[in-house]
């Protein structure tokens, strides 16, 4: 298996981030919806989930493998503004695909809302 040496995890990793970039089918029906409208926890089981876990602790594959955030850590929470997580989420930082061009604004803000709720307070 020749193909082991350094393309295969490569692929893989492609593979990963490819997976992560796709938005669903909740984000294209709500992109019109004002942020109040918008189901965020819906949008986040879409399109966040598989990285940064149904809880936000990133205790998946993917988020071991990509090194995501864990949305629930204290400090992360305590220094991270939520304009700092509306632009992650628009340009995509390190690994994670940007969704600036996935989401609308309105998706953008509920979801940061929505993040910024997990880990309790």
């Amino acid at each position: 298996m020749r193909f082991c040496d350094v393309r295969l995890p490569v692929a893989a990793l492609g593979l990963l981030i490819c997976g992560c970039a796709a938005t669903g089918r909740l984000a294209r029906e709500e992109a019109n919806l004002p942020k109040a409208q918008v189901n965020a926890r819906g949008l986040f089981l879409e399109n966040c989930a598989t990285c940064h876990g149904r809880d936000g602790r990133a205790r998946t594959i993917h988020g071991r493998l990509l090194g995501a955030q864990n949305l629930t850590d204290r400090n992360w929470r305590q220094t991270t503004s939520t304009a700092a997580v509306i632009h992650a989420i628009q340009t995509g930082p390190g690994p994670m695909p940007a969704f600036g061009h996935k989401l609308s604004e309105s998706e953008i803000e509920a979801l940061a809302a929505y993040v910024r709720t997990l880990g309790g307070r």
